[in-house]
């Protein structure tokens, strides 16, 4: 069976994000203590000596975007030549999630081209629209090189369907059993679905024995991403989230499909709108907060904004403006993922040995180690910058923080993302650094 027509499919896009956003206000989730990681991960402080990097290109690697590239009257399709494809290859990310669907308007002959250029496809696959076994003949059509790995349809529980849970259960396993049970398909990934509410996850019970991951649609309904929740239980922060979904996963890991922040500040609506230049500080510091948890893939939603409706908070998720324009978020990211990229083989990285000192409260980390030797330290001040309620900007002070090295280094390069893909200062053979840390994403490199 073909997909839902377009405004269809925004009708649905409409309900579930609708359903989900205002589930965000709901308090009512029992109190459970956060776990040690999420624990460690948001009261990191002055410390010392020897800490291992990880790999830069993993960081990288960890970054995808949603996107609608078969959308016959959107930007998606119109521009895809001229705006779509070149945006996506400025930005540089390697992976997109997009919709399990045959050769709509060229759609399966710009997967494959995207896969020339670097970037890989994760299918969404919906069962009122595509059986089991037509998505396997399809991911064999399009190309195992192409297609990296499918998911079950997004956020089910809200289709009106009153066997949901059961429905999918079948349609996962025999999605699973298809992919794993063809020698061309058996590597393709294949991705839980992502439910709306954490009951939800508990009604269609674990599935790991049919998926390679579990997925979680995680949306800050507009706090900063290190929050610790705004309910009962950390309700809304990224452990909660996890939580809710490894009920359905629960010896599988866990990996976000959507997460991201609408510009829509007058929207009544639960799920709450931001500035574009607070999304900006909040995006990439997103990314950074879900690979410290130990998130393996984080899907921002979107790329761009399918059409221009500026009242509309499901039209304003996008990294760019419907002209093509891009937001704040856009840049950020996009300096940052190019200041880290280091494609190649594998390798271990060594550590470094350093202490942090000064004003360290609410000041985040992420040490990245490259092919070369070079250590990236990422250090930014996790608050919040704007109150969703009283829709008002919050002064977010910077902190004057000391990098003691302890390691030799020769000389250390400081970059702000935020403000652009050239250094900020530099310093030859340092033995401690004062960084002003702001709010917003800072790059200490050190080159021994």
């Amino acid at each position: 069976m073909g997909q839902p027509k377009e405004g269809h499919k925004l009708m649905l896009l409409a309900l579930r994000l609708s359903n989900k956003k205002l589930n965000f206000c709901l308090k009512n989730v029992a109190g459970l203590a956060l776990s040690m990681m999420w624990i460690a991960a948001i009261t990191n402080s002055a410390q010392a000596a020897q800490e291992k990097a990880r790999r830069a290109d993993d960081f990288v690697n960890s970054i995808g975007v949603n996107t609608h590239l078969y959308y016959d009257a959107s930007i998606y399709y119109k521009r895809y030549n001229d705006l779509i494809k070149p945006k996506l290859l400025e930005l540089g990310v390697r992976h997109i999630r997009d919709g399990c669907t045959r050769n709509y308007n060229g759609y399966m002959t710009r997967l494959k081209e995207l896969k020339n250029l670097g970037i890989r496809t994760t299918l969404v696959c919906d069962p009122r629209y595509l059986s089991a076994s037509s998505a396997v003949s399809l991911v064999k059509e399009i190309g195992t090189d192409v297609i990296e790995s499918v998911q079950v349809t997004n956020e089910y529980n809200l289709s009106g369907d009153g066997n949901w849970a059961n429905n999918l259960r079948n349609y996962q396993k025999q999605l699973w059993q298809g992919m794993k049970g063809s020698s061309s398909t058996a590597g393709i990934k294949i991705y839980g679905p992502a439910l709306s509410g954490a009951s939800a996850y508990s009604t269609l019970g674990d599935m790991s024995a049919y998926q390679d991951y579990g997925t979680m649609n995680n949306y800050m309904s507009g706090r900063n991403p290190g929050n610790s929740g705004w309910g009962g239980g950390g309700y809304g922060s990224l452990d909660w989230n996890v939580r809710s979904a490894k009920k359905a996963s629960l010896s599988k890991p866990v990996l976000t499909t959507e997460t991201g922040y609408h510009s829509v500040v007058s929207t009544s609506n639960g799920h709450r709108g931001i500035p574009d230049d607070v999304a900006g500080k909040y995006t990439p510091r997103l990314a950074l907060v879900q690979f410290n948890y130990g998130i393996p893939r984080t899907f921002i939603y979107e790329f761009l904004n399918t059409y221009y409706d500026p009242g509309s908070l499901y039209m304003n998720f996008g990294l760019l403006r419907n002209d093509g324009s891009q937001k704040p978020a856009y840049g950020a990211l996009k300096n940052l993922i190019n200041l880290l990229k280091d494609p190649g083989a594998s390798f271990t990285p060594g550590t470094l040995d350093y202490v942090l000192g000064g004003d360290t409260t609410n000041i985040r980390r992420t040490l990245l180690q490259k092919r070369d030797g070079k250590f990236y330290l990422i250090l930014w001040k996790e608050a919040l910058g704007y109150n969703v309620d009283t829709k008002k900007y919050i002064s977010v002070p910077s902190q004057k923080v000391t990098v003691t090295l302890n390691t030799s280094i020769s000389k250390a390069t400081t970059y702000i993302p935020n403000d652009s893909a050239n250094y900020k200062s530099s310093q030859t053979y340092p033995k401690q650094l004062s960084i002003d840390v702001p709010d917003r994403v800072v790059v200490i490199k050190l080159e021994k």
